[in-house]
């Protein structure tokens, strides 16, 4: 119950406010927000500590490059205090560094996404459908929509 509570609390902020900064809300935008909770989270860290640097990979072009906004929001993270930047990739992915400490990647399941893209394209998605999907993909278990990479380092 605890789990779906925080669920619902999340679904209804970051959402939200990230639409608020980006222009419009999407599925995608849900799923880019998760994407970087999942990176402070397994770090143990909150919003804009100094030494941490994003690195987010993407292919640079409307719709994936709308991940740099929603990492923006939802770390502090931005290009213009140098602490996010970003790679032309084939998937969606987000490199969390902390300097001689630790790494983790935050990286969209391929075939989720695809699976996800297949059904958006397929059909007419109304506005209530595409909220009750991006509800449903935001309560998702991460290991059926992410996969994670952790490495720790000590100097």
């Amino acid at each position: 119950m605890a789990a779906k509570s925080r669920s619902n609390r999340w679904i209804r902020r970051y959402p939200k406010k990230t639409a608020e900064f980006h222009g419009h809300l999407s599925l995608l935008l849900v799923i880019d927000v998760r994407t970087g909770f999942i990176g402070l989270r397994e770090l143990e860290l909150k919003k804009s500590t100094e030494k941490l640097h994003v690195t987010a990979s993407l292919k640079y072009s409307v719709p994936v490059s709308c991940v740099l906004d929603e990492i923006q929001v939802t770390t502090g993270y931005t290009f213009g205090n140098k602490k996010l930047t970003s790679k032309n990739a084939s998937g969606i992915a987000a490199e969390f560094r902390l300097p001689d400490r630790k790494r983790v990647t935050s990286a969209v399941n391929q075939t989720f996404f695809n699976r996800l893209k297949k059904k958006l394209l397929s059909e007419k998605v109304s506005n209530h459908e595409m909220q009750d999907l991006a509800r449903l993909v935001a309560s998702m278990p991460e290991e059926d929509s992410f996969v994670i990479e952790r490495e720790q380092r000590f100097s």
